[in-house]
């Protein structure tokens, strides 16, 4: 359920003069992996010489807003840490919020996540025996049943239990995906019974976050997934407009559906179609 006709536009600049804002994911839109996409930084560089606010939203936790800026600051784009909105960024917000500075806590996510949190929380080993207030699940490589069994336990007990995304799978070079965050959350939630509370896209946690940055009204959202990049939006009342880089296909059925359907995020530096 492609909108505008079926079309997928090859060259959207044009949408630079009819929004106020922009929010970008990067996974599958500026880069996949360690690779950047074709025509990323021309159409970064595009939205950043509008002059108008715009802003890098990720679920993926493991980004520091630092590394973000050492790999995409260059000729044509001044970023700074305010317009990198992670995941993880938005549980330090959490976390601060609901006065849960310095609790015990497991967190099922790897170092770059450990690293960003490690001084608002007391982390714990994940060992027979251990206890904690709060369990933080993420894309975690070092997952094993040990881990899921001293977590499950705490959730059962009564810790807090939230998670960075849902993502089942992020995108990564040659075409590939790997699993994600939502795999660990799945067998959570299985093992303890409870549902996490999810910190990232499309819920509001983060979209509320990413809203105090840009505003709700004129905001257009450039995502790959359906399910997290256009349902955000819509809950934030952003349009959306879904680029076909990452792991959405055009042939799908598409709910909700994006305002447009975009080649690439290097479209945004070409004009000449009517949108």
């Amino acid at each position: 359920m492609i909108t505008g006709g079926g079309r997928i536009l090859e060259s959207a600049g044009e949408l630079l003069d009819r929004y106020r804002a922009f929010a970008i994911d990067l996974d599958g839109v500026v880069w996949r992996g360690g690779r950047l996409l074709e025509g990323a930084v021309e159409g970064l560089q595009a939205i950043a010489a509008t002059g108008k606010p715009f802003i890098l939203l990720t679920n993926n936790g493991a980004y520091r807003p630092s590394d973000v800026l050492e790999r995409l600051n260059g000729p044509g784009i001044e970023l700074t840490a305010e317009q990198v909105l992670t995941s993880a960024v938005v549980a330090r917000k959490w976390i601060a919020g609901r006065e849960l500075t310095g609790a015990r806590s497991f967190i099922l996510a790897g170092p770059n996540v450990v690293g960003q949190l490690s001084d608002v929380l007391e982390v714990r080993p994940m060992e027979p025996g251990e206890q904690a207030e709060f369990v933080l699940v993420g894309r975690y490589e070092e997952f094993n049943y040990s881990r899921l069994a001293v977590a499950a336990d705490s959730v059962r007990d009564g810790a807090a239990f939230l998670c960075l995304n849902r993502d089942p799978v992020m995108p990564v070079e040659g075409g590939r995906v790997v699993p994600g965050t939502g795999t660990i959350v799945a067998a959570m939630e299985v093992a303890s019974g409870r549902p996490a509370t999810v910190l990232g896209k499309p819920e509001l946690p983060m979209m509320q976050a990413a809203a105090d940055l840009v505003g709700t009204d004129g905001v257009l959202m450039i995502g790959d997934r359906v399910e997290s990049d256009i349902a955000g939006a819509r809950k934030i009342g952003w349009d959306g407009a879904l680029v076909l880089t990452g792991l959405s296909v055009p042939d799908a059925v598409m709910d909700p559906a994006p305002d447009y359907v975009v080649s690439s995020l290097g479209a945004f530096a070409r004009k000449g179609a009517e949108v």
